[in-house]
């Protein structure tokens, strides 16, 4: 047997922030939309705990559970986790209610998050390690970013996505790529005034070339996904990564216009999306390719069968 996807749930608490909020600070819903594909994001409440967020886009998938005790590891996957110890992780298992015995921790990979996170529960699953593991992305990017900074804070938004990783007889196996270039951490950092600095420019053409390159080798490596999620960055990026992926013949999911860049969580949210819309059948194969600061990269092919509703 193989492991894949088989449940995935949401959670984007928190108000939505609409283009014309970033019109004291110069910017048109017009020139948001042409530069960056987004019109609205969810932003958190700046006192909500980001392992309440996290127990809640959870919470739907271990409750559609016969036997939450199934789960023996549990991933936690954020960029924008503030605390560093204890770990949020361990807080998101006791507010599930998984027991003492369940393995908990935090990753931190920035955009690339949740590809790393999944190859690692999908590992764990495969190596007989776990019977089930929950993987979930939480992000609140809006605390991370400068309100002032015309380049970032119409861009970044807050969410959270978990799925649910089993063992099964029809599941083919994963396949992954991943990379990184330490060389190439100026192009995306914190700042010491506690904004995140993009070289524009530079990112723009590393993630399309670093997405489309995933992609290609999750095809040339089967079994081929039935659809791409690339990371939700930029609608710009996500169109050019679309043309160069559009001989291999399969969707590739666009979501960012309602959503923004939620960093690791931006492609299980939109694989959700794309579920609770019916765009997508309930079975398939997923094809996720991201690019993050670091400078990461990576992509992973994982079958899924998941329930017919997703959404909390």
């Amino acid at each position: 047997m193989s492991a894949g996807i088989v449940d995935v749930s949401t959670a984007k608490p928190g108000r939505t922030i609409g283009n014309d909020h970033f019109a004291s600070i110069g910017l048109t819903d017009e020139w948001i939309r042409r530069r960056s594909g987004i019109a609205a994001r969810s932003w958190l409440p700046e006192g909500t705990p980001l392992a309440e967020v996290a127990a809640e886009a959870c919470a739907p998938v271990v409750t559609r559970l016969a036997a939450p005790s199934s789960i023996g590891a549990l991933v936690v996957v954020s960029t924008s986790v503030r605390q560093r110890v204890p770990g949020v992780a361990q807080k998101v298992a006791q507010l599930l209610g998984l027991g003492p015995s369940v393995l908990a921790f935090d990753m931190n990979a920035a955009c690339c998050g949740f590809v790393y996170g999944l190859v690692t529960g999908l590992s764990l699953c495969d190596a007989g390690q776990a019977r089930s593991v929950l993987v979930c992305s939480v992000e609140a990017m809006s605390r991370l970013v400068d309100h002032e900074d015309r380049q970032t804070a119409c861009i970044f938004a807050d969410g959270s996505a978990a799925v649910l990783l089993e063992d099964r007889p029809e599941f083919a196996g994963f396949r992954q790529v991943a990379g990184c270039d330490g060389s190439q951490e100026a192009l995306m950092r914190e700042t010491d005034s506690g904004g995140i600095h993009l070289d524009g420019m530079q990112v723009y053409d590393r993630a399309v070339r670093r997405m489309s390159d995933s992609a290609q080798y999750l095809f040339d490596h089967g079994p081929a996904p039935t659809v791409l999620v690339g990371h939700q960055a930029n609608g710009r990026i996500l169109e050019q990564v679309r043309g160069f992926t559009a001989h291999l013949g399969v969707p590739f999911v666009n979501r960012i216009e309602n959503s923004g860049n939620t960093s690791s969580a931006s492609i299980p949210l939109a694989f959700a999306e794309e579920l609770d819309a019916g765009s997508l059948p309930a079975a398939g194969r997923l094809g996720a390719v991201a690019y993050g600061a670091g400078e990461a990269w990576g992509g992973v092919s994982v079958d899924y069968r998941v329930p017919a509703v997703t959404a909390p």
